[in-house]
């Protein structure tokens, strides 16, 4: 298998700790596309993905996946042992809920992300005005389900989820003060960040 991703992208990332955390990796050539030849007509990743985007997920057998949550699901297939994104009773329907949470957060940050990095663009401003409250009150929520005991429990895809997103504010978005008041979110990142797949994948800064 070919891995095709950017070391900046924080979807590829989702993907490159998933496969430290399943024990995956050793399977898997890992190709490194910066961020301006992603976005260029020379790009490697059009060659197998006409989307243009990373992750790009290329098969023994030519099948080539994209999309984080998609390549993780391939992966759950591959491993034998505990899935990331379990689909089996409560606790699965759960993770599932608690991934599509984190997702939402991980989408709201890269949004604002992408504004703060075109002021010049009409509706940047725009963009920042529903992004911000967004954040936050998903920020919100995650305090208040961290004190209730989720996100715990062995690594998962939800979990990996919610930890990338936090992990990008920092050296991407230092305007947002997520930690500010949300106590036991900050704790919860601080011990999953000390993960050695969260180590070895932490996002250059811009």
């Amino acid at each position: 298998m070919r891995l095709l991703y950017s070391a900046g992208s924080p979807f590829a990332r989702i993907v490159r700790v998933a496969l430290l955390e399943t024990g995956l990796d050793a399977r898997v050539i890992k190709q490194e596309v910066t961020r301006v030849r992603l976005y260029s007509a020379e790009s490697e990743v059009l060659t197998v993905n006409p989307i243009g985007r990373v992750p790009t997920l290329e098969l023994d057998d030519g099948t080539i996946l994209t999309e984080s949550k998609l390549i993780i699901d391939y992966l759950d297939a591959c491993n034998p042992g505990p899935k990331l994104l379990s689909r089996d009773g409560s606790d699965g329907w759960r993770t599932l809920a608690e991934t599509g949470q984190a997702s939402g957060l991980l989408e709201g940050i890269v949004s604002w992300m992408r504004a703060s990095a075109s002021p010049k663009d009409k509706y940047a401003a725009a963009v920042i005005a529903r992004e911000a409250p967004r954040v936050n009150r998903a920020a919100d929520a995650l305090e208040v389900a961290m004190a209730n005991g989720a996100y715990t429990g062995p690594i998962n895809a939800a979990q990996i989820v919610l930890g990338t997103a936090l992990g990008l504010v920092e050296p991407r978005l230092p305007v947002w003060k997520w930690r500010e008041g949300r106590s036991g979110l900050s704790a919860w990142y601080d011990r999953i960040a000390t993960r050695p797949s969260f180590q070895s994948t932490v996002p250059p800064p811009l």
